[in-house]
């Protein structure tokens, strides 16, 4: 089965493109350096995600900002996920640093592409490294990324609410769905067990109406392929927009089985760091929705994954659970392909909080009645609020402590 995008934005005009500037043909890297920050989490907030089911409160939200700087005085920004403890996530990066002093930073597929068998977090540091230089060679020639990666199919992206912890009940699911309906969002994502997921459903599809998708994340928690498909047949009645990763994600064989078995797209890629695990995946039918997050693969990999599922007729929804300067390139991929679908933004304390999401940088992505404007600034679209960052600084220490 296939899900495919609803109808295009049309094309727009681009009669206010910003102007190009002279570079120097050597510019060079001359700094990389890591930006900790720390954001405390409110007490109300201490016991969201799935805290209260392992007797954790979280106490912060940890961060680590990748800048690059070139001797033209260009400054490029990443964002490694942020569920590696920092010190492992500054210790790749001081490793990468040497080889990347002195290169031209349009080197940039090059210099920082993801690899198989590097390992996860390895691959995560290098991602943001590839948006880093990405938003330096924007920024060199004048053009947003969207640009550089063949122009952009729409001037604004369709968004969805990604909330709905483990630890919730359906009661506090539906209130959320009730509250991100009327803010204008155009989906809503919420986590299930196998315990829960029906009332949950039952609970949260009244309160979204026919007009907001309902998506339901599983969290690679159930064990096989038959276990998953019993469960998400169930679902059907409902008929949400898509299962999301309801097997670990190694699992390919058994994504392909339940996508054949069951009436309701399923999503997945979300840990997925090279194009070639990407390929895998969907040359075996393992999806209906194709996930991939430049936190994770970087700009140049989410594209390649991003044309390998047009390739097949599926859309691309990337994952998105981090702050602004993921989502900042994420849009700029989703922007850039003809097969966009719909990009999720994280509203919960879990790897984020509200300071990390708009604060911290300027021209954050925010949405505004169910969409993210594409923005036509050069490189990523945004730049770090240096005053801001200066109100969250690292607080070394655990993120989480007994209840």
């Amino acid at each position: 089965m296939s899900s495919q995008p609803s109808g295009r934005v049309p094309r727009i005009e681009t009669s206010s493109e910003p102007r190009e500037t002279k570079v120097r043909p050597d510019i060079k890297v001359t700094n990389v350096e890591p930006i900790l920050l720390s954001c405390p989490v409110p007490k109300e907030h201490q016991l969201d995600w799935d805290w209260k089911l392992r007797g954790l409160r979280q106490l912060k939200v940890d961060l680590m900002i990748v800048k690059v700087t070139t001797d033209e005085g260009i400054t490029g920004i990443g964002e490694p996920t942020n569920w590696a403890a920092m010190a492992r996530l500054r210790s790749v990066l001081e490793g990468l640093r040497p080889g990347l002093l002195g290169q031209d930073p349009f080197d940039v597929e090059r210099l920082a592409t993801p690899a198989s068998g590097a390992g996860y977090v390895a691959n995560n540091v290098v991602a943001a490294v590839n948006e880093a230089l990405w938003d330096i060679t924007g920024k060199a020639v004048g053009k947003p990324i969207h640009k550089l990666l063949g122009g952009r199919y729409a001037d604004r992206m369709e968004v969805y609410a990604s909330a709905g912890q483990e630890g919730n009940t359906p009661e506090e699911d539906k209130a959320e769905a009730e509250q991100f309906r009327a803010e204008g969002f155009k989906g809503y994502k919420f986590r299930v067990k196998p315990c829960d997921f029906m009332e949950k459903a039952k609970a949260v599809k009244p309160a979204l109406g026919e007009d907001v998708r309902m998506m339901v994340e599983w969290n690679s928690g159930l064990p096989n392929a038959k276990a998953a498909i019993r469960a998400i047949r169930k679902l059907e009645a409902f008929e949400p927009a898509w299962v999301e990763n309801p097997l670990p994600v190694h699992m390919i064989d058994g994504f392909a089985e339940i996508r054949s078995a069951v009436d309701i797209p399923i999503s997945g890629g979300e840990g997925f760091s090279t194009a070639w695990e990407f390929k895998e995946a969907i040359d075996r039918g393992a999806f209906d929705v194709v996930q991939p997050d430049c936190t994770h693969a970087g700009i140049g990999e989410a594209r390649r994954a991003a044309f390998l599922a047009g390739l097949k007729g599926l859309p691309v929804a990337p994952h998105n659970w981090g702050n602004a300067i993921s989502t900042a390139a994420n849009l700029q991929v989703l922007a850039s392909i003809p097969n966009h679908y719909i990009l999720e933004i994280n509203r919960t304390w879990n790897h984020g909080c509200p300071a990390f999401r708009e604060e911290i940088v300027e021209g954050a992505i925010v949405p505004e009645d169910g969409y993210v404007h594409v923005p036509n600034r050069p490189g990523l679209g945004i730049e770090l609020n240096e005053r801001a960052l200066a109100r969250y600084p690292y607080i070394e220490g655990p993120v989480s402590a007994p209840i």
